[in-house]
Parts: structure tokens; C-alpha cells; sequence
């Protein structure tokens, strides 16, 4: 979809057959995506989706988020964890050390646009 430009619209199927994703669950995230204005569709026999801004100005941060939801590694790292999502999240010896990986990635994620990986 982003070699293609905003002029080109790209349909499910096509992005589906040329990366190998699951018809079934592409469409779900390509709806997801419009929901958060990241790509938007265009109806019709020429119709498909197309990048709402360039490359170079999406992080895979805006798109991650936008896909699934907020980035963590596991259930523990969310802000509001409780013991209902680990049992020894009071005195997990793993937590802060996983919370500094977490952080790296999300920086990591925040500052690469999808145009430097196509």
C-alpha cells in the first residue's frame, strides 16, 4: 500500500496475497486502521485502501496502536495490573527490568516510520 502511493489504491486481497496474511484477519485489521484514520478505503472496481498521510510521517508506534492496542509486553506491564493478571506482581522480581525493555521497544517503535522499512 505505501509503494503504491495515495494514488493507487490497493485492495485486501492484494495485500493479502502478496505478504501471506490471512484474508480473514487483514480485513479485520484494515478496518481497525480506517477507525483510526491511518488508511482510508475508496469504493468501486478501481477501489481499495490508501495511506492517509505519507510514510515518512506514520511511526509503527501510531500503527501498532491502531491495529491491536497499547504496547506492553505482557499483561503485568500495564499501568492498572493487578494480581488478577499476576499473582506475584507484588513482588515479581522480573517486572522493573521487563519495564525497561518495554520502554526501549516502545522508543525503538516511536522513532522508526513505516517508510524505513520499504
Amino acid at each position: 500500500m505505501s509503494e503504491a502511493g495515495n494514488e493507487t489504491p490497493i485492495s485486501t486481497k492484494e495485500i493479502s496475497d502478496s505478504m501471506g496474511i490471512p484474508y480473514e484477519l487483514l480485513a479485520k485489521i484494515m478496518q481497525k486502521l480506517v477507525r483510526h484514520n491511518i488508511i482510508e478505503s475508496r469504493q468501486g472496481t478501481r477501489g481499495g485502501y490508501y495511506l492517509l498521510l505519507p510514510p515518512n510521517r506514520l511511526s509503527l508506534t501510531s500503527i501498532i496502536k491502531a491495529a491491536e492496542r497499547d504496547i506492553q509486553i505482557t499483561d503485568c506491564m500495564f499501568e492498572n495490573a493487578t494480581d488478577k493478571d499476576c499473582k506475584r506482581i507484588t513482588d515479581c522480581l522480573i517486572r522493573e527490568p521487563l519495564n525497561t525493555v518495554q520502554n526501549k521497544i516502545i522508543k525503538v517503535l516511536n522513532s522508526t516510520t513505516l517508510e524505513e522499512l520499504i
